[in-house]
């Protein structure tokens, strides 16, 4: 009964934490002026495991025309700060009982998500209108319905949910059968809170409290979508339909420095300590980089997709109007992640050890 307390624990403390971030994220946005910030942020939470959104809006009048629309996009920060509390929580207590308390905080995890997708339910209240500018084709703005309703279906939320806890605990218990694994995932750790801090300070400094609220929001697929692009692997936005517009996205560029100097933090971070030649030491460390980056952004290029579809049904009819998916290709991205870590790793285990080698020399 006690290993059944600590995973109940450990599952409100990851919900608890998904809602503060989602709730710090829509503060920030000052998306309490769109509708109940309770049930936004309910809808946050419950699209962090999987579920997808359901957006409906009437115009003014009483017509029988209605605007429906689905969204299913990942808002992977607060998806990862669960995660990361989840797992915390769960190895506090290290490998005894943790299949139980794993168990137990899998089955709470998935109830607590059904409830907040129960939850995300509410009004929208949009000012004057949405103008769609120069994506309509054929001729001129038009102005949409601004007022409705919104909701998130459970089942995927639910699905998704036991899933990510399932996830959580193999890694918990991959980490109680390799301490090394646990070694590294600190390294990781403490370089992932860096480049949070890092970027939100500077998404404030640009954009203010908007942007840093997206920011807070999104940041692995900013972050990923960055390095893949810096590494030549583009992201492709395409649409479909009357409203369509589908902007331009070239990699390469400026992101090439961005994509360099994060793949080398991790090198030096993830490099390995391993008695002997340098030069073996920075084989192994491309050795191990390469397919944990390329893991990591192909898994994170899939979580990253997302879609939207928009549709006016009038008088029983329907008519789809706007399809909008951004993807990239997961392919393309664990190549790309296996070569630029490898790469990585070499030359960040070179760079630590020069560096090593010259404070010494420094020292003497």
């Amino acid at each position: 009964m006690r290993e059944v307390g600590r995973g109940l624990g450990a599952a409100g403390a990851a919900l608890l934490a998904m809602a503060g971030v989602a709730a710090a994220g829509l503060a920030l946005l000052g998306a309490g002026r769109a509708g109940g910030f309770g049930a936004l942020t309910a809808a946050v939470v419950a699209l962090a495991a999987g579920g997808t959104a359901d957006i409906g809006a009437a115009p003014a009048g009483g017509l029988p025309v209605a605007v429906r629309g689905s969204l299913h996009l990942l808002p992977l920060g607060v998806s990862l700060a669960g995660a990361a509390v989840l797992g915390w929580v769960l190895l506090r207590r290290r490998e005894d009982g943790l299949l139980v308390r794993g168990a137990v905080a899998a089955a709470a995890f998935a109830a607590g998500l059904a409830a907040f997708a129960l939850a995300a339910q509410g009004k929208l209240s949009l000012p004057d209108g949405i103008t769609t500018g120069s994506c309509v084709r054929n001729g001129g703005s038009r102005r949409l319905p601004v007022s409705g309703e919104f909701s998130v279906a459970v089942a995927p939320a639910v699905a998704g949910a036991v899933v990510w806890a399932f996830v959580v605990v193999g890694v918990c218990r991959l980490v109680t059968r390799f301490p090394v694994v646990a070694g590294k995932l600190r390294a990781v750790g403490w370089l992932a809170s860096g480049i949070a801090l890092l970027c939100l300070a500077a998404a404030w400094t640009a954009g203010g409290a908007a942007a840093a609220g997206a920011v807070l929001l999104v940041l692995p697929q900013l972050v990923a979508g960055a390095v893949l692009a810096g590494l030549g692997v583009p992201w492709t936005i395409s649409s479909a339909g009357p409203l369509s517009c589908a902007p331009d996205f070239s990699p390469g560029g400026p992101l090439s420095w961005v994509a360099a100097a994060l793949l080398l933090a991790c090198g030096i971070a993830l490099r390995s300590h391993r008695p002997g030649d340098p030069l073996r030491r920075a084989v192994a460390s491309a050795v191990r980089l390469g397919p944990v980056a390329g893991a990591t952004l192909a898994v994170v290029t899939l979580l990253s997709r997302v879609s939207l579809d928009v549709g006016v049904s009038a008088f029983g009819m329907s008519l789809p109007v706007l399809g909008v998916q951004v993807t990239a290709n997961p392919l393309l991205s664990l190549v790309a992640g296996l070569a630029g870590g490898a790469v990585a790793g070499f030359a960040g285990s070179l760079l630590a050890d020069g560096i090593s080698v010259s404070s010494r020399a420094w020292k003497r």
